[in-house]
């Protein structure tokens, strides 16, 4: 099971679309490089990924809990994001 699993996660900032449909998957014990140049979405992948930016569209899930989901459009409280924030490091 992976500890980590990013499907999909789109992000725009108007009509600029930065992630488009970015999807992967982190096994224990594994590094995950994210490589791009200036510009290309690194930066707000992670962002979408500790809830500092809301993603577009797309699920990210933990031990196989999902812990956003932006097909559910009910709003998170800011204890339900400083919840989830605290499965990264």
């Amino acid at each position: 099971m992976s500890i980590l699993k990013v499907e999909n996660i789109y992000k725009r900032f108007g009509k600029v679309e930065v992630l488009k449909g970015v999807s992967f998957e982190m096994n224990k014990g594994e590094v995950l490089s994210i490589l791009g140049s200036s510009g290309s979405g690194k930066t707000t992948l992670l962002r979408c990924i500790n809830f500092l930016e809301k993603a577009d569209g797309g699920v990210i899930s933990v031990d196989g809990d999902v812990i956003f989901d932006a097909s559910d459009k009910s709003k998170m409280t800011a204890a339900d994001i400083r919840r989830s924030q605290l499965n990264f490091g």
